[in-house]
């Protein structure tokens, strides 16, 4: 069934990665509604955090399954001269920070470990898994399929988990934009390793420095997400030669 469900969404890779976008964002609404609250007092986080890393397994498992390791960016580091190119984004998502961070120590411990099993999960199933199943409609179509769909992808907090329409309008806008400039670097730099990390970092900063994120900030990130994507992409399609098959070594998962 896996390997017919593969064949399948070769063939029609819009429809594919439409199916997979519904399919991971299943796995998470489907785990976080019958998972018990998890929330040791050591672990805050617990319940969220095995949420998302059920979600990567999930997606780990087609990538497996259909041999797409490798050239999903997952089963190597791809150019590690290239993982500079995210640098702005690291510095803007890092201005949320200039007021502290907020919550005692387990809660900040455990959020590190929630927002790095997040990027997991979100860069596993949509910048490896959805975005490569696209790649054959090209590399400017199949980033901005794979970002319409993760921004669409968090439509699930006003469906499933309370959140207000206002707030998730807002999300949809800047998780698109977001995707779009991760989905483009995936392709320069060849892996979704750089990824995790930055997404993990923007997360962290965003849920626990203290009070709502300032419109000043939320809007830089959006235009910086939104540049530096093109500006990457465009260094895709003008012919960047692709990252060395391992960039230096593979990676051992």
């Amino acid at each position: 069934m896996v390997t017919r469900w593969g064949e399948h969404v070769r063939r029609r890779p819009v429809l594919g990665a439409v199916e997979l976008a519904l399919g991971w964002q299943g796995v998470v609404v489907l785990v976080a509604k019958v998972l018990p609250a998890l929330t040791p007092h050591w672990f805050p986080q617990l319940g969220p955090t095995v949420v998302n890393l059920v979600a990567a397994a999930a997606a780990l498992v087609l990538l497996r399954a259909w041999g797409m390791m490798r050239v999903a960016g997952v089963a190597t580091w791809g150019g590690l001269a290239r993982w500079p190119v995210l640098l702005p984004v690291v510095a803007v998502s890092g201005l949320a920070a200039l007021p502290g961070l907020e919550g005692d120590t387990p809660t900040l411990i455990g959020g590190v470990v929630l927002t790095l099993g997040i990027g997991l999960s979100e860069e596993l199933g949509y910048r490896a898994l959805v975005l490569q199943v696209a790649r054959p409609l090209g590399a400017v179509r199949s980033v901005v399929l794979s970002a319409v769909l993760f921004g669409a992808a968090h439509l699930d907090n006003y469906l499933f988990f309370g959140a207000s329409w206002n707030d998730t309008r807002w999300q949809l806008l800047s998780a698109g934009l977001f995707g779009f400039c991760l989905g483009a670097a995936r392709l320069v730099i060849g892996s979704v390793w750089p990824l995790v990390l930055v997404h993990a970092q923007a997360d962290y900063l965003g849920i626990y420095s203290p009070g709502r994120t300032p419109d000043w900030l939320q809007g830089l990130d959006m235009i910086v997400s939104l540049a530096l994507g093109l500006v990457l992409l465009r260094r895709q399609v003008r012919g960047l030669p692709a990252p060395e098959p391992a960039g230096g070594a593979p990676v051992q998962l």
